[in-house]
């Protein structure tokens, strides 16, 4: 094999290899506002402008007895595989097709931040 295609190979071995960057906060935030705060509301109390007519009502972020009777894998298998996956509403809907494994690790992070002990 020529030397150039052994460095060709090994630099696209590098890039595929590289972690994805990570999401910043802003964007984490702004998938938040996008998806999220239509039921869960802006500051994730779980009183979003279409929550009022959501049976049960969604989850309040803020509530740290609440939320911590979830782990982050619970959090995370909600929101790639809506309510259902995780036996809980049927209401909330799935994500995995719309975001990344990523992405929604992020969105978990940033769920968590909500609950200020």
């Amino acid at each position: 094999m020529s030397k150039l295609w052994i460095s060709s190979l090994a630099f696209i071995v590098s890039i595929a290899l590289r972690p994805a960057p990570s999401l910043s906060a802003e964007e984490t935030a702004t998938f938040f506002r996008e998806l999220c705060s239509v039921c869960h509301g802006a500051a994730g109390k779980g009183d979003g402008p279409s929550a009022q007519g959501l049976e049960p009502k969604p989850a309040d972020f803020t509530n740290c007895k609440a939320m911590a009777k979830d782990s982050d894998e619970v959090l995370f298998k909600i929101i790639k595989g809506g309510g259902q996956s995780a036996g809980r509403s049927t209401v909330m809907p799935a994500w995995g097709d719309s975001l990344s494994d990523q992405q929604i690790r992020a969105l978990v992070k940033f769920i968590r931040g909500l609950c200020k002990k």
